[in-house]
């Protein structure tokens, strides 16, 4: 969305960065006085900024750094809170400004995420305040999600913070989140060919964009950023991409997975380990058994298969070359080796099942349905199994929360990477082939480390 004067919104950034790094004695979080050498005054350890917003949260459901004073004023939180404490719905609203120094890398996924498990609490929907309104769910729903989405589309991607908090937050008790965003695209479709102007910055709504206070406010800002900038730019030029630049975000991950740390893949790569023995002892089982037709040892020979072709993709990764595709490959291989052994086990008359995973993420499971996947920005369509919330994400023409991929040194969605550097792109993780387990077998899978 267009910028509500970039140099109002890099100072409250370079701000926040000096605070981080001891260099302003008072907090942006205005809860504790500290001296200059960055602790409390009564020489207790700093509170972690995370527990602080989660702490506040359970007292009241609207946390705004000192930062965004003026553009979420403290008689609007007031209203604000009043709302959501009138309603049955589990919403919180966050806004703290975010820079690549601070503790949640400059990402505002992160920030929620963090922020929730500090409170410890099961559910909850977030939205969180940044250059615009990201909204997020826990615990199933996509209540918020879907208001921050309306707040853009509502304010024609041009409105100020306390504007698309209003229209978030109206969204998410309005009981019809979803239904309030296909209405926001269509209007605001209706309107994309007109002239909207430009409306006024941080302020809260109302004036003319032209008005002598409203220059006076950008005036002000100006002057403070400057003054901002000429302070910080020795820490700024510590910095790879500088303060004042956003940190491109990396693709949102499912809960479970979440950002792809290291310790995650390991865990991933053991879970494949531990599945791969406890298919293979089924396999054995069902082979010592007594003699099954025809239509049996073709499913017992591909559930051999599919095993095998995961225990070869699991051996080259302990060979120090894991990757996240690769490992969801290998639970893949062995999701469709239990299918073929459960087909197996029922005998030739049972009609054979095989499940198929979450397009956009085979970590979302195998409960899904085919659906039209329309191209952003073109007019091609393609259908693939995807699970509900992805499902409703390609409906409402944004993109669902997909498996990344390291490409040519960036991250991608996996089913971006050319088929030709990717088996699991090429098939979709066996969604749109059947070749699969072949295509592991004759060593397609060895030519993915060209793409990382």
């Amino acid at each position: 969305m267009p910028a509500e004067f970039p140099t109002a919104r890099h100072a409250a950034r370079l701000l926040a960065a000096l605070a981080c790094a001891g260099l302003v004695t008072a907090p942006l979080s205005g809860a504790l006085a500290q001296n200059g050498s960055g602790a409390p005054a009564d020489g207790a350890p700093a509170e972690n900024p995370s527990q602080e917003i989660a702490d506040a949260l359970d007292e009241f459901p609207v946390y705004v750094d000192p930062v965004y004073a003026n553009a979420i004023p403290e008689a609007e939180q007031e209203r604000i809170a009043g709302l959501i404490a009138e309603s049955d719905l589990d919403l919180y609203v966050i806004a703290v400004p975010l820079v690549e120094a601070d503790p949640w890398n400059g990402d505002v996924e992160t920030l929620v995420s963090v922020v929730h498990d500090r409170r410890g609490a099961p559910a909850g929907s977030y939205l969180a305040v940044d250059d615009d309104v990201f909204g997020t769910d826990f615990g199933g729903g996509t209540t918020a999600h879907y208001s921050a989405l309306t707040a853009s589309y509502a304010t024609d991607f041009d409105g100020t913070a306390l504007a698309q908090l209003d229209v978030a937050v109206e969204t998410a008790l309005s009981g019809d989140a979803e239904g309030a965003y296909d209405r926001a695209v269509a209007g605001y479709e209706e309107r994309s060919g007109t002239d909207r102007g430009s409306g006024p910055a941080f302020s809260g709504g109302g004036g003319s964009s032209g008005s002598a206070g409203g220059w006076l406010v950008a005036g002000t800002l100006l002057l403070g950023g400057v003054l901002v900038a000429v302070i910080a730019y020795p820490l700024y030029r510590r910095t790879s991409q500088g303060l004042g630049r956003r940190r491109s975000r990396a693709i949102a991950q499912h809960a479970a997975f979440a950002n792809a740390e290291r310790a995650q893949l390991e865990a991933l790569v053991e879970q494949g380990g531990q599945d791969l023995i406890e298919v293979g002892e089924r396999l054995s089982r069902l082979e010592s058994g007594s003699a099954p037709g025809e239509r049996a040892q073709q499913h017992l020979r591909a559930a051999l298969d599919a095993r095998s072709a995961a225990a070869t993709v699991h051996d080259r990764m302990s060979d120090g070359n894991a990757a996240l595709p690769d490992a969801v490959g290998v639970l893949v291989l062995l999701d469709m080796a239990e299918d073929a052994i459960d087909n197996a086990a029922r005998g030739s008359r049972a009609s054979a099942v095989r499940r198929r995973h979450c397009y956009a993420n085979p970590l979302h499971g195998t409960v899904t349905k085919v659906t039209a996947w329309r191209e952003f920005g073109g007019t091609r369509t393609i259908r693939v199994p995807l699970c509900e919330e992805c499902a409703k994400a390609v409906r409402g023409r944004v993109r669902p929360v997909v498996l990344p991929a390291e490409h040519e040194g960036r991250t991608v969605p996996y089913y971006e990477v050319p088929a030709s550097d990717s088996v699991w792109a090429a098939t979709g993780y066996g969604t749109l082939t059947d070749d699969l387990v072949e295509r592991i077998q004759r060593g397609d899978h060895t030519r993915n480390v060209r793409s990382r």
